[in-house]
Parts: C-alpha cells; sequence; structure tokens
C-alpha cells in the first residue's frame, strides 16, 4: 500500500486537530447552553445532551483519523461517495437547525424588520462645536410638554445655559469660568438652581460662568466645546467633568448618540450610532430596525452577511460564541485602545488650555456603583490626571448611595449636587485668591 506523501499527512493531521477542537468547542456549547442562550430553561436539558454526545463524537473520530489506515480508507470512500457525504452534512445541518427551532431557541437577529420605526428629530444635532439642541427647534417639543424642564432651558448656542455666548472683552475684570463634560456638569437631576455648576455660580455672583456640558458626549465632545468657546470666554479657568463612560463616548466620533422618536409610540431615544468591532474599528448602524435589536440585547448588525448568519439557529451559536470569546480575550485590548484614545484627548485639551491660558481642572464623577469600591476605570481614570499632570477633584469619600436619583437615572441629585459644588467652589477660591489647583482640598497633584 502506498505511503502518503508527508505533505499530505501533515496536512490531514492539522486537519483532525482542528476537528478534535471543533468537537470540543461543541461540547463546551453544550456545558454551556444556558449561558448563551439567555432565557432557555435551566438544568441539563435534552438539547444540551446531544450537543455532548456529538461533540465527543467528533472529537474521537477525528482523533482516530490519525491512523494512516484509517484514515486511507475513509478518503478513499469519500472520494467515491463525495455527493452523497456532502448531502449528509446538508441534511445534519438542517436537522440540527429545525432541532434547535422546535426546543424554542430564538435566532441572534430578528428574521422580520420592520421598514420604519425611527425618525430622526430636529432639535438635536451635532457640528464643530460638539453636539447641541437646536434653538429654534426646541419650544415646540417643550411647549408640548414631551421634555425635562431643565432641557428646555437653553442659550441660542443650543447649551443648558441662561445666557448667549457672545465674546467677551479681555479687559473684564470679571472671573472667567468654562464648564465642559456630559449630563453631570449638564445639571440633571437636579432641581432648577440646584446643579454643581449653578451652585458656583451662586458662590461665584461676579464671575461668568459658561456651561457647555450636554448629556451622553466625552472629552472629544469637551475638546470641540472648548476650541469653539474658549477664543470667546477667555476663560481664567476650564473645568472637566469626567464620568467613567467617557472611555467608551471618546471610542466613537462626536455625535456617538441618534436623538430619534419612536414613530409607534412617540417617545424618545438615544441609540449609539456607532458599534466598535474587536479590532477597533467604528461601524456606522443602521437603527430603523433598533427596538427589534434592543430586545435581544445585541447592536445591529455590521453588515448583510452577519445579519443572515444571525438569523439561523446554527449561526447563533457561532455568534454567540463570538461573543463569549470576544469578552475573554478582547476585552482588556479594547478597553486599553479606549484608555490611549482617551489620553490624546486630554492631552489636547491640558495643551490647549495652555495655549488659551487656562488653568484646567477635572472633577472625577463616580457613578453609583463606584462609592462603594473605586473601580478599574475610576483608577485608570485617576492614574490619567497624574501621568497628565492634570489637577482633579476626587469626591467619591464624600459621597453616598443617598446622593444619587434611585435607578434607573443615577445621576448627582441635589444633594450629591451640594456637595461637589461646594468642593469645587472651594478649589476656585483658593485658585482665585493666588494659590495652586494642587492645594486644593480633594484635589489629586502628581
Amino acid at each position: 500500500m502506498a505511503k502518503d506523501s508527508p505533505r499530505l499527512s501533515t496536512c490531514v493531521n492539522v486537519a483532525a486537530l482542528l476537528l478534535v477542537g471543533l468537537g470540543l468547542l461543541v461540547v463546551a456549547i453544550g456545558f454551556g447552553f444556558d449561558y448563551l442562550f439567555p432565557g432557555s430553561s435551566a438544568g441539563f436539558n435534552i438539547a444540551q445532551f446531544l450537543l455532548v454526545v456529538c461533540g465527543l463524537i467528533l472529537s474521537l473520530a477525528s482523533l482516530a483519523m490519525r491512523g494512516r489506515k484509517l484514515r486511507r480508507r475513509v478518503f478513499l470512500m469519500i472520494r467515491k461517495e463525495i455527493l452523497k457525504v456532502s448531502f449528509i452534512i446538508l441534511i445534519t445541518l438542517v436537522m440540527l437547525e429545525f432541532l434547535l427551532l422546535a426546543l424554542g431557541i430564538g435566532t441572534y437577529y430578528p428574521t422580520e424588520i420592520p421598514e420604519k420605526w425611527l425618525e430622526p428629530v430636529p432639535w438635536y444635532t451635532c457640528d464643530n462645536s460638539g453636539c447641541h439642541y437646536v434653538y429654534d427647534k426646541l419650544p415646540d417639543l417643550c411647549n408640548e410638554g414631551n421634555y425635562a424642564i431643565r432641557g428646555c432651558i437653553v442659550n441660542r448656542q443650543g447649551r443648558l445655559d441662561t445666557e448667549d455666548f457672545v465674546a467677551v472683552d479681555d479687559g473684564d475684570a470679571r472671573m472667567r469660568i468654562l464648564m465642559l463634560g456630559d449630563s453631570f456638569t449638564a445639571g440633571h437631576s437636579a432641581d432648577i438652581g440646584k446643579s454643581y455648576v449653578e451652585i458656583v455660580e451662586t458662590n461665584f455672583p461676579d464671575s461668568l460662568v459658561w456651561n457647555t456640558a450636554i448629556s451622553a458626549t466625552g472629552t472629544n465632545h469637551a475638546l470641540a466645546s472648548f476650541e469653539t468657546y474658549a477664543p470667546m470666554l477667555k476663560p481664567h479657568i476650564s473645568v472637566l467633568g469626567f464620568v467613567m463612560n467617557d472611555f467608551d463616548d471618546n471610542a466613537a466620533p462626536i455625535d456617538s448618540y441618534l436623538v430619534a422618536k419612536n414613530i409607534e409610540t412617540n417617545g424618545l431615544l438615544w441609540l449609539r450610532q456607532y458599534r466598535i468591532d474587536l479590532w477597533g474599528n467604528v461601524i456606522k448602524l443602521d437603527h430603523q430596525s433598533d427596538l427589534y435589536y434592543r430586545k435581544r440585547d445585541v447592536d445591529p448588525p455590521a453588515n448583510e452577511f452577519e445579519r443572515l448568519v444571525g438569523m439561523t439557529r446554527l449561526g447563533t451559536l457561532v455568534l454567540r460564541m463570538s461573543d463569549s470569546l470576544g469578552a475573554v480575550f478582547f476585552d482588556d485590548a479594547r478597553f486599553n485602545r479606549k484608555v490611549e484614545i482617551t489620553r490624546e484627548y486630554l492631552q489636547k485639551l491640558r495643551d490647549r488650555a495652555v495655549e488659551h491660558r487656562s488653568a484646567l481642572l477635572v472633577v472625577l464623577v463616580p457613578k453609583a456603583e463606584n462609592v462603594d469600591s473605586n473601580s478599574e476605570r475610576y483608577r485608570v481614570a485617576i492614574g490619567l490626571m497624574r501621568e497628565l499632570e492634570i489637577a482633579y477633584i476626587d469626591p467619591i469619600d464624600a459621597l453616598g448611595a443617598e446622593d444619587y436619583a434611585p435607578d434607573p437615572d443615577n445621576h448627582w441629585n441635589n444633594a450629591g449636587h451640594q456637595k461637589v459644588g461646594a468642593m469645587v467652589s472651594a478649589c476656585l477660591e483658593v485658585y482665585f485668591t493666588g494659590g495652586d489647583l494642587s492645594d486644593c482640598e480633594h484635589v489629586g497633584s502628581p
């Protein structure tokens, strides 16, 4: 009997090992069925048993295929019966698909997609100055009573401020403060006049404070707002509210969110417009079927091929496994990329502040879950401030659960804003009286 060529033998051995790995993967899917398919019945059921048995058979058969005599007989049989083998494989896949269907297993992506669910709103937009409301369009929404009262107080630049932003005379003796940030700095969940920015304004009545903060934005938005308004205000100090989700926001373009109206319910939705894949690529999403995807706790597909795969049960297994493996092997790398991007934005903001002769102060914003113990992101944020020599206020020790609005809001309530406003005011008092920001209480210095 002729021997196999070394090259063929090597290829067959590699293929056999890959099939062994595939079999073990099927076994793992069987044992991890409940995790891969949230909502499935608890316990080790018949579907899991079948998957484990099939995986073990595949692995053992693949190991046996490494034997030369058995391998040659199998290859000769396959060569003669290639059509039959292909047909059997196809029928097996179809039967597995119907088995999963009979067991009530849903698909990763919906099989029916409505033509149109969402209508982008006309009163929110993003441009070179960052994201903001559209002054001429917002009154209609507010008059209908469909928006929070704080969101209805905007200036002509579309920012949550009672005064328009107009160029300031450089010789003006008033202390000038530029506020940058997201919903915490915008004052969400605080009564009018009770946000930490408004407390600073009250404590420094002769100062000029511009609040450029807008919900659901990151440091990239803050940098764009600084570039637009710092030349007009010429701030003595710029204060950035940094929330831990800024790491995520910074990885996407400034217009991270699409603000849209649900055509059926007339309710408002803030939807992420982009998805970041495992390699850090930014993918623009189609949100017309977003509500369908949201019910399944997945992002819309990045392309048509992915959608077609996710509309099958077997394809759903592959995508669920991809999610699980991605969480295990890629989460750290993805977060590290977000940290690098955030470092670049913070460094640019610091350097631009120096060019405009404006001191930079960062207010770290712990979320409710950070109060009891610092999260990794919180520790990384502090490390970035120290590395970049940016003065910061860390209010975490002064805040408690009672300083946050209830779920699902979780912004600071009046009490939380009062505490942070007092800290920022004390720091500004030190700075305005000739001290250094690193001398402020609760301010970390490198």
